[in-house]
């Protein structure tokens, strides 16, 4: 195995060296609530189309802080014989509508993703492509299990990087050699589900990938994590539910992450949540639907304790959309012949 010799490209092993022993994949206050972001078995659980666009920003107030970009969205789809998979959706073209409710029994979901990432020089972009199987596994509860397939690149963003000398002959070799990577990876889930209950086991980077700087192997590689996502709904009365959740992220070489808390929702159309996360950190959210078939959700989270630091926090903002069928043709056909009979 060839070995890091000048100090430019030694920098950059031992800052990889260091990423590899922490967690590496995003950390979104809203996985709790769209757990398709770690899990592809989760896709597809309402039978309606699901499109949401995840920004994330840390550390407010310092330069070259972490920024992630998400876009993901996920549906049932219709195999052989299966007909009208999607379901009508707020058909009354409501501005503040409820929530979709899951459906049970056989289907086949397919999703995907798609995510920017950035912190200080570094750079990453990502795409997955995702199938899950659905079947009952009671008679008010579904099982799936799921994989997803994808591709990323990773890069130092020449314009992030501040050089002591303007001319670095050790930086401009390792930029002449590629200063990126392209990998292939993979990630599996399953999931079970009700109307108000979920529970979902899931891993990423399954591959483990070794990480190369120009051409050279390191000892660096992107761990394998694994995720455990639950929610249970509770009803409280009419007009309001109470929802606690919980993920809990587990990497090799890495401490333990969990998050706790609970959201209230309001006709199942609002909500407030707080959310505690292992490392004296705490999550704000409040989010509602809104003008037709769209919904927005804002999170701000803030270190506390001695981890507090002299940033502004970070802040998140999931915009997201509920497409399903408009008009059931069927059914109003169904309708007018009972009608004339």
């Amino acid at each position: 195995m060839k070995h890091l010799c000048n100090p430019f490209l030694s920098l950059i092993g031992t800052l990889l060296a260091f990423a590899s022993m922490a967690q590496q994949e995003y950390q979104f206050m809203n996985t709790v609530n769209n757990p398709y972001m770690l899990n592809p078995a989760a896709a597809g659980m309402q039978n309606i189309m699901n499109f949401e666009l995840s920004s994330r920003i840390q550390w407010m107030g310092y330069n070259g802080g972490p920024r992630t970009m998400v876009a993901s969205g996920h549906s049932p789809i219709a195999i052989g014989g299966e007909r009208d998979v999607m379901e009508e959706y707020n058909p009354k073209r409501e501005s503040m509508f409820a929530l979709p409710d899951v459906s049970l029994g056989t289907k086949h979901t397919i999703g995907g993703r798609a995510m920017l990432e950035s912190i200080g020089p570094f750079g990453r972009t990502s795409a997955y492509a995702s199938y899950a199987y659905h079947m009952p596994f009671s008679k008010k509860m579904n099982f799936a299990a799921g994989i997803g397939l994808g591709w990323s690149h990773f890069a130092v963003r020449q314009d992030r990087v501040v050089l002591f000398h303007s001319e670095d002959a050790s930086y401009d070799e390792f930029l002449s050699n590629s200063g990126s990577q392209n990998i292939v990876d993979a990630n599996a889930g399953i999931v079970f589900y009700s109307d108000c209950f979920f529970f979902g086991a899931s891993t990423t980077q399954i591959l483990k990938n070794k990480v190369k700087i120009a051409s050279i192997l390191t000892e660096s590689n992107f761990n394998r994590h694994f995720f455990l996502v639950s929610r249970y709904r509770f009803p409280i009365n009419d007009e309001f539910q109470l929802e606690p959740g919980a993920v809990v992220k587990m990497a090799q070489n890495s401490p333990l992450s969990a998050d706790m808390g609970a959201r209230l929702l309001y006709n199942q159309s609002s909500w407030v949540g707080l959310q505690y996360r292992t490392g004296n950190t705490v999550n704000l959210q409040i989010g509602s639907t809104l003008i037709n078939n769209i919904y927005l959700s804002y999170g701000y989270e803030i270190s506390v304790g001695s981890n507090r630091g002299g940033g502004a926090g970070t802040h998140e903002l999931q915009l997201g959309i509920y497409l399903g069928n408009t008009r059931n043709l069927n059914e109003e056909l169904k309708s007018g012949s009972s009608e004339e009979d």
